[in-house]
């Protein structure tokens, strides 16, 4: 989360950890100074006026306590404590305190807030040094208020300016750091897809194996039940052809079956159906792709299979297909008396990692006995429509 509209991430431990080193500058600098405001021998004499430096001393130094949380109104108490505590003698004390203040909230005011903000907080600062250098005693006799000038703003204006170079070079390691953890997510997802791509391949490599191998099968077992008997030797040497394809049809079973177990990675999760559709709908604004949810007809409980076809296709669709905060993406499912069809629109996303999600769509709705599409109906719009047909058990 971020702390009152600035670009910082909040951390209680740590925020907790600066304060108490901004209470222990506050404090020092109050130390080192206080001794100077309780001096006897002022000009103006050592009654209530040093007592008044010395009340009005912290009014330059407790903006510190702020510069983390709110750096642009550390610097305007800043500013207004500078004036504050001239204004009754208009000759105190608060020069040695009141430069290293302004230096700290200058140095987090340029780290922590945006450019207009930072130089109208520069300003402020450097109109509470230009106030003290007509008001502070010590200047009387050293330069007066041009000297302070001279000496103070240089060195203000270039804590500043470190300030955000640091500010800028933290924004590039940013950036960095989200393109790598984004190219990280995109090979994490690239390969999961390749995987899913594989195994669908493999399924319906099953499926094609077992229509030809069943096929075979009642085409042997047809021959030998019109055999007239005549010759037995011919029937036993079927009937050896029948066991040993289903030896090998067992075996080619298992091996893809196993293809198909040791990929899935030891997870045991439930499978998900249309009903968790609208989460993951919900998660794609985070990945940057705004998508809105249409359902017509009246939902029904779908064949497990069939659900996970459709949430699987859903899924990918994700990978292939973008919205914006101007035009989200669609996502349209539409239940059918005997089928169910989904249609997603969108701005086409490009390279290998769509062009596999697509892939792995496509392999999921027809390994179902379904079709899908993928075309573009106007420029830079794609347009996927997937259609299968859903058979309801009588019982």
């Amino acid at each position: 989360m971020l702390d009152n509209g600035y670009d910082r991430p909040v951390e209680t431990g740590a925020r907790r950890r600066w304060l108490a080193i901004d209470i222990a500058i506050s404090a020092a600098l109050f130390a080192f100074s206080l001794p100077v405001t309780m001096q006897a021998d002022r000009p103006d004499g050592a009654g209530a006026g040093t007592v008044l430096d010395s009340l009005l001393l912290p009014a330059v130094i407790l903006p510190i306590l702020l510069r983390r949380r709110d750096p642009f109104a550390a610097a305007a108490l800043f500013a207004v404590g500078c004036v504050v505590s001239g204004i009754p003698t208009f000759d105190q004390f608060r020069l040695a305190a009141a430069v290293p203040a302004g230096m700290l909230i200058l140095y987090s005011l340029a780290t922590r807030t945006d450019r207009a903000q930072a130089v109208r907080g520069l300003a402020l600062v450097l109109a509470g040094m230009v106030f003290i250098g007509f008001t502070d005693v010590v200047l009387t006799d050293t330069g007066g208020p041009l000297g302070f000038v001279v000496f103070s703003f240089p060195l203000c204006t270039g804590v500043w300016i470190a300030g955000r170079v640091v500010r800028s070079g933290e924004q590039v390691a940013e950036q960095l750091a989200e393109k790598s953890r984004l190219l990280e997510r995109r090979r994490e997802q690239t390969s999961a897809l390749a995987v899913e791509v594989e195994r669908t391949r493999l399924a319906s490599d099953l499926d094609a194996a077992t229509r030809a191998r069943v096929r075979e099968l009642i085409e042997l077992a047809a021959g030998a039940e019109q055999s007239d008997g005549t010759h037995p030797q011919g029937v036993r040497d079927t009937f050896a052809r029948i066991e040993q394809i289903g030896r090998e049809s067992l075996n080619e079973l298992r091996g893809l079956l196993g293809v198909l177990r040791s990929d899935e990675r030891g997870e045991r999760a439930p499978r998900p159906t249309l009903a968790e559709l609208e989460s993951l709908l919900a998660e794609a604004p985070a990945g940057g792709r705004l998508v809105d949810f249409e359902v017509e007809g009246e939902r029904r409980p779908l064949p497990g299979s069939v659900e996970l076809a459709l949430y699987r296709a859903v899924q990918h669709a994700l990978v292939a297909i973008r919205g914006d905060e101007h035009e989200p993406a669609t996502v349209q499912l539409r239940y059918l008396p005997a089928a169910v069809e989904l249609e997603v629109h969108g701005f086409p996303i490009e390279g290998s990692g769509a062009l596999a999600a697509l892939a792995a769509a496509r392999e999921r709705v027809t390994a179902h006995g379904g079709t899908f599409s993928s075309h573009s109906d106007i420029p830079s719009h794609r347009v996927l429509r997937a259609h299968l047909p859903v058979v309801m058990s009588s019982g």
